[in-house]
């Protein structure tokens, strides 16, 4: 077989081939360099380490952890008592050449019910529960968002490498087919057409080379703030997620959701603030104890209480504040548990679909591999082997498969992460799982 058949035949087998190796690697494999090579003075980071920098130097979790601050600072008020009081007084009298005076030191202690105090802190402590969960399902949602960014800034590397190298092939065989010209091996209007697909090729580069520094710069954005969004790159993310089981994936989201968990923590909280409304109703005993001093010499120690009488107020519409607050947050809890089932569905469905499509790929492409049929195009055309065409359709064919592989790869790690925000996180327990 010649080299223009060679080329006609892997023209129609390559991009199969190449998708074929976006899931013949088994997950968990070693990493290995993808794209083009990171200039001196570059950081890679792995995916852990963005996440960990994007922990440390994130604005919008120091908001979230600041308000899981303020519920912790409500929980300790909670537990704190109240003040004693300490009342100094001196009363002086007097009835012409007499003249008499009283000095008392009064000490008063509020004392809350038991069953009052005990229902507050519940509720604080509800409350305190229900931002720590706030705040992990910000978490969650943030790192989704860095994991989403990581991964498009890895496929517009990628993309930028094979665009390079399709470029170079065509920056080599401009200056090739000028040679040819001269040799008289080859028409001006080859030369021009090969002109014109460098042009076009080195076009496309320069946009996605545009499309990679903004992606660069969007991750460094979220994970070091102020830093040079040209000397951060992603390393690469090898082999292919594992599948998840349907009905576990359910349950796992129904346990670990964290917005679900402060959905139910919110109700916990609201029941508890029935009780301390309900409590409230007896109001606070003043207990009262002093000293007493008369300027004739008399001295003493009194003790006394003061009572209010619910008589007027007996906290009726607080009640039924507390209970509609209640009501509330268990509807909400009922709504969250329906987006949160709806939400599972949703990113299990995407992800098994494309998990599909690529074990279709992986077993229709099993008997071969993805043979390089740019180089043997440049060669071939070097060479004068080859026609113009074929140098054209092997450049268009290798880039199509390449874009697409990555693509696929793409979409499937961003439908995983996506998949794990859903569920409230994996395990080891959670993978593989085939309960579909």
């Amino acid at each position: 077989m010649n080299t223009t058949s060679r080329i006609q035949h892997f023209v129609a087998t390559l991009l199969l081939g190449v998708l074929v190796g976006v899931v013949a690697v088994p997950v968990h494999a070693a990493p290995q360099g993808i794209g083009p090579e990171q200039a001196a003075g570059t950081r890679v980071v792995t995916l852990d380490e963005a996440l960990e920098l994007f922990g440390r130097n994130s604005a919008d979790l120091a908001v979230a952890r600041s308000r899981v601050a303020e519920a912790a600072g409500a929980l300790r008020q909670a537990g704190a008592f109240p003040n004693p009081t300490l009342t100094g007084t001196h009363e002086p009298l007097s009835d012409g050449d007499v003249d008499y005076s009283e000095s008392y030191l009064n000490l008063s202690q509020r004392i809350e019910w038991p069953g009052l105090r005990s229902a507050r802190t519940r509720e604080v402590e509800a409350r305190a529960s229900s931002a720590r969960a706030a705040f992990v399902a910000d978490s969650a949602r943030l790192a989704f968002r860095v994991k989403e960014v990581y991964v498009r800034a890895l496929f517009a590397a990628e993309s930028e490498a094979e665009l390079d190298r399709v470029a170079e092939v065509f920056r080599g065989g401009a200056a090739r087919a000028q040679e040819r010209l001269a040799a008289g091996d080859l028409s001006t209007y080859d030369r021009e057409r090969i002109r014109a697909e460098r042009l076009r090729y080195e076009a496309r580069l320069a946009e996605v080379r545009l499309e990679a520094a903004s992606a660069r710069r969007e991750l460094a954005l979220l994970i070091a703030p102020g830093s040079d969004a040209a000397q951060i790159a992603p390393e690469p993310l090898t082999g292919t997620p594992p599948q998840v089981g349907e009905q576990i994936a359910l349950a796992t989201a129904m346990e670990r959701r964290p917005d679900l968990a402060a959905a139910r923590a919110a109700v916990a909280a609201s029941v508890a603030g029935i009780d301390a409304a309900r409590a409230e109703r007896l109001p606070d005993v003043t207990g009262t104890a002093g000293y007493k001093r008369q300027s004739d010499g008399l001295t003493g120690i009194f003790l006394g209480l003061a009572v209010p009488l619910p008589l007027w107020d007996r906290n009726g519409g607080a009640i039924d504040v507390a209970t509609a607050r209640a009501t509330g947050a268990s509807r909400q809890a009922d709504l969250v548990r329906i987006q949160v089932r709806n939400d599972v569905l949703r990113t299990f469905e995407r992800y098994r679909a494309l998990v599909a499509r690529a074990e279709l790929v992986a077993s229709l492409g099993a008997a071969g591999g993805a043979p390089d049929l740019l180089d043997i195009a440049r060669v071939a055309w070097n060479e004068g082997e080859t026609e113009l065409i074929q140098l054209l359709d092997a450049a268009e064919a290798h880039l199509d498969a390449r874009l697409a592989a990555a693509r696929l790869r793409t979409s499937l790690w961003t439908s995983y992460f996506d998949l794990e925000r859903a569920v409230g996180g994996f395990d080891a327990a959670l993978a593989p799982e085939n309960d579909r």
